[in-house]
């Protein structure tokens, strides 16, 4: 290997790069060169070109240099002329007239994954050894006219079969690649191979993939079993149906520690939902008949379900230990607050209300009808509580006795419906004519006026839709709307339709970005898959509460901006965007203490992350629950003390943070410890090392499970219950991957095998 202490100098190796076209010493050659540097390192090595002529990549990055030998009696080493070596494996190369042509097609035996094989392994072992330059010379043009091919080949099988240009990138194509340049050496030049060989037909394949996912199967109840005895285990099931021949799937998802301490998430299986009705007894029949096939038809007390708030999923699971989506919820309280949900229509209902909006163009007229059934939005299985989520507020400024959740549309203010019609123009704007979107593909000028102010503005970014089945989408709509003003502005002038984009205030728009932007947060972090998320709800609420907030005060302008009509009057756009966004804000803090309510599991999966465990969103009630369910769920006998290094140690006073998430993490201060404490004390006063973050909380447990071990076995039980059911919901996004329109004839167990299959693979790739 190249040392750091090589007495060598530059001029050195100017002089050896000088004198490269030399013929080397009739003693050496590439294999001999090698072979010393492999067997004799105490007087040969390998020496790094440091020369400022030395600008190949080959010698920057890919760790290339001269093999030197050491000088008799001499802490020296002089490079041998003509060769240039690998540091790395020792692979040595002709070096003459300063060519490094052959020396970058080197690929590195110590950089090969385990499964990867090597070209030059295999064209070398088709030829008699050589030193000669010559050989490696053939080598790397047969290599380069091999690649030609290839590629040729691939580009011609990609355009005619349709395929994703990417598939060429794609792990499994490299490895079957690689088994056929495996196949390749195991047999001799002369035998006569060709694909029908080898390949298999259709059928085969997936009855090899029904193979390998039974087998699997096989395996995973094993796992499955284990988990549910002695750590935890986790079901979120679903329900779905493809679009092209609308068959409906059931689908789960399966979740769990090991006693490793290791996360993992599994979908269990995609199967066709074969009732008539999609009803709570249908869904448990169901869902009972795939889980005895695992073998846990004896476990289904010990298993906690993560669901969405579908009545059909509360009735059949009752009985059971559910846990309701948070993702769900929130995009419910947002759809909630701002009258976006959708409901059946009822004949003569008074509470509902339709709209008529009329859009008149120079080109043309469009008539839109939205009809909105009116507050209250909560659901009728939504308990009311008063003491749940309490966020200590200046009552001064934000105590009122509105009910924001019973408010109709026809009772709003006009500064809140200005809100609302904002968000429907918006919506609206994203309806263009296909013509218009192909012209964000060109190149944009800006008109006369901008370019005196000498203005320019970047292509139309895409303009997002909006739906209410998609959570936060209509973040995305209002950011691409923003981003994309002026030269939207300009497609519209000369289309003749500024009109649709005058229409919308822009002062609301950023009003609302400002609004989502903390639910965006939020959503992007408990929607995690390969991670436990269960800890993040309750600081989750208090973050959004805070936030919200800190917005409704920035909305409050002076005594006479609290009136809607001389607001109106005034026509001035910021001050009706503050009045109807502070309207919307209040509305959804009520809505999240209404709607959502925090459940024993999300508190004490936040105390046992020791980031989180002071519980500073909790209320004292729930404070002291969490502590006492921790005990009962724990041996008594775990008492313990904690050694002095630890109850010496204390957390650091202030830091930067580093994340997100660590805004939410507890205050910095030792509480104080009693004399007599039982396991859970013991972890409440454990205090942590400097600038100790832990963003997945196992690896804690896994380093403390001497310390805690009863409180240890309760984090696996917890840990494995996700927040949210956003997994089988991307199991669902992978089988409309595999039902296209091209494969909508796959039977619906081949899908499930499929899924299964790869959800294995992936979880493999994972641990």
């Amino acid at each position: 290997m190249a040392s750091n202490s090589s007495s060598i100098s530059s001029s050195s190796i100017e002089t050896v790069i000088s004198n490269s076209s030399l013929n080397p010493p009739s003693n050496y050659n590439s294999d001999s060169v090698k072979l010393l540097l492999q067997t004799d390192n105490k007087n040969y090595k390998v020496i790094l070109n440091d020369s400022k002529r030395a600008s190949s990549a080959c010698w920057k990055t890919m760790g290339m240099g001269f093999p030197a030998k050491k000088l008799h009696d001499k802490d020296e080493f002089i490079a041998i002329p003509g060769f240039a070596s690998c540091s790395k494996c020792f692979e040595t190369y002709r070096y003459i007239d300063s060519s490094t042509t052959h020396i970058k097609s080197h690929k590195c035996g110590t950089s090969l994954s385990l499964n990867q094989s090597s070209l030059n392994h295999y064209f070398q072992s088709k030829q008699p050894i050589s030193g000669s330059v010559e050989r490696t010379i053939t080598i790397t043009k047969a290599i380069a006219k091999r690649k030609e091919r290839i590629r040729e080949v691939c580009a011609r099988w990609i355009a005619h079969s349709m395929r994703s240009f990417q598939i060429v990138t794609d792990p499994g194509f490299k490895a079957v690649i690689d088994e056929c340049l495996k196949i390749g050496q195991e047999f001799p030049a002369d035998t006569n191979l060709s694909s029908n060989d080898i390949l298999s037909c259709d059928r085969t394949i997936k009855n090899e993939i029904r193979r390998l996912a039974a087998s699997e199967k096989l395996l995973l109840k094993d796992r499955l079993k284990e988990a549910v005895k002695y750590g935890g285990l986790c079901i979120s099931p679903d329900i779905w149906s493809d679009k092209y021949r609308k068959i409906s799937y059931m689908g789960a998802t399966a979740h769990f520690v090991d006693k490793t301490y290791k996360y993992h998430s599994i979908d269990l299986f995609c199967i066709e939902f074969v009732a008539k009705k999609k009803n709570g007894e249908s869904i448990i029949k169901i869902l009972t008949e795939e889980l005895i096939s695992f073998g846990l038809e004896n476990y289904l007390s010990d298993i906690v379900f993560v669901t969405d708030r579908g009545s059909n999923f509360v009735k059949g699971l009752n009985g059971f230990t559910v846990l309701f989506c948070t993702a769900h919820r929130f995009n419910n309280i947002l759809k909630h607050t701002f009258y976006q949900n959708v409901s059946k229509k009822k004949k003569n209902d008074q509470n509902e209300t339709t709209t008529t909006a009329i859009e008149q163009t120079p080109n043309k007229t469009t008539t839109t009808r939205t009809t909105t059934v009116a507050s209250p939005e909560i659901d009728s299985e939504v308990e009311m509580t008063d003491d749940e989520n309490d966020f200590d507020t200046d009552e001064s400024e934000t105590d009122d006795d509105t009910d924001y959740s019973s408010i109709t549309i026809s009772n709003l203010s006009s500064c809140a419906k200005e809100v609302l019609n904002t968000i429907n123009h918006c919506k609206a704007l994203v309806n263009l004519d296909r013509s218009v979107q192909m012209e964000q593909e060109q190149d944009f000028s800006p008109t006369a006026d901008e370019n005196t102010n000498k203005k320019t503005y970047p292509k139309m970014t895409t303009l997002h839709q909006s739906s209410v089945v998609r959570w936060l989408s209509l973040y995305d709509l209002l950011s691409s709307i923003e981003k994309a003003y002026h030269p939207l502005k300009q497609v519209l002038i000369e289309r003749k339709e500024l009109a649709r984009l005058e229409r919308i205030n822009m002062n609301i728009v950023g009003q609302l970005i400002k609004f989502l932007d903390p639910w965006k947060r939020i959503m992007n972090e408990i929607q995690l898959s390969n991670s436990p998320s269960l800890f993040l709800t309750l600081p989750c609420i208090g973050y959004l509460q805070q936030e919200v907030v800190k917005l409704e005060r920035t909305m409050r302008g002076g005594e006479f901006c609290r009136l809607p009509l001389i607001c109106m009057l005034l026509n001035n756009q910021n001050l009706i965007s503050c009045l109807g966004m502070r309207f919307f804000a209040k509305r959804s803090l009520h809505l999240l203490e209404t709607m959502f309510q925090i459940e024993d599991l999300h508190v004490m999966g936040t105390f046992l992350h020791p980031n989180y465990k002071q519980l500073k969103y909790a209320t004292p009630n729930q404070i002291i629950n969490c502590h006492n369910s921790c005990r009962s769920k724990i041996s008594t006998s775990s008492t313990t003390s904690i050694s002095d290094d630890h109850s010496s140690t204390y957390e650091p006073l202030s830091k930067k943070p580093k994340r997100f998430l660590e805004l939410l993490m507890d205050d910095l201060t030792p509480p104080a410890i009693p004399k007599n404490n039982d396991e859970v004390d013991a972890y409440i006063n454990f205090q942590l090392k400097d600038d100790e973050v832990y963003e997945n909380p196992l690896l804690f447990w896994q380093q403390h499970e001497l310390t805690f071990p009863y409180l240890s076995k309760l984090a696996r039980k917890l840990f494995c219950i996700p927040c949210t059911s956003a997994a089988v919901e991307r199991e669902f996004s992978a089988a409309g991957q595999i039902v296209t329109q091209r494969r909508c004839n796959l039977e619906p167990t081949t899908v499930n095998d499929i899924l299964f299959l790869r959800s294995v693979e992936n979880s493999k790739k994972v641990t």
